[in-house]
């Protein structure tokens, strides 16, 4: 049989771990939205961790749904709910803190487009103002001779 799940303390966990995870998606947006990015790698490692977490979490939570033949979904546990009402709160809780989440990491998702967009449009300006043989580097990284323009001493 699986581990005993506490319904309360499991479904509490899960919401208290989701306010964690919202906590880091609202730096991540601070972070996107300044000019220095490079607090971006760190950030990305802790999400994809605390992702981890919260997937084990509901995963706990469904197979503990299973055992006592509910489905693993939001039905099933919202069967379960009459029989565990200090979890039932908690519960609504964790949606409105899931639905949060999923706001904030779509503001996070068009905010890292639109930074991207900007690079790629930088990109495209400096590459434009640059001549193909502007006596800086060739594609194999090795220096170019200038073989554009005026040279020195012409007129």
């Amino acid at each position: 049989m699986e581990d005993a799940f506490d319904p309360i303390a499991g479904i509490a966990s899960e919401r208290d771990a989701t306010r964690g995870f919202i906590d880091l998606l609202q730096r991540e947006q601070r972070t996107l939205q300044q000019a220095d990015i490079s607090a971006l790698i760190s950030l990305t490692n802790e999400k994809a961790h605390r992702m981890q977490q919260l997937a084990q979490m509901a995963d706990a939570r469904k197979r503990w749904l299973v055992t006592f033949g509910h489905t693993s979904g939001r039905s099933g546990i919202e069967c379960v709910l009459p029989d565990y009402p200090a979890a039932s709160e908690v519960w609504k809780d964790l949606l409105q803190l899931a639905e949060m989440a999923v706001q904030l990491n779509k503001i996070n998702g068009i905010l890292i487009d639109q930074r991207l967009r900007y690079n790629q449009q930088a990109l495209a300006v400096l590459q434009a103002a640059t001549p193909q043989n502007s006596g800086l580097y060739g594609s194999d990284g090795q220096p170019q001779a200038f073989s554009g323009g005026r040279q020195l001493g012409e007129g």
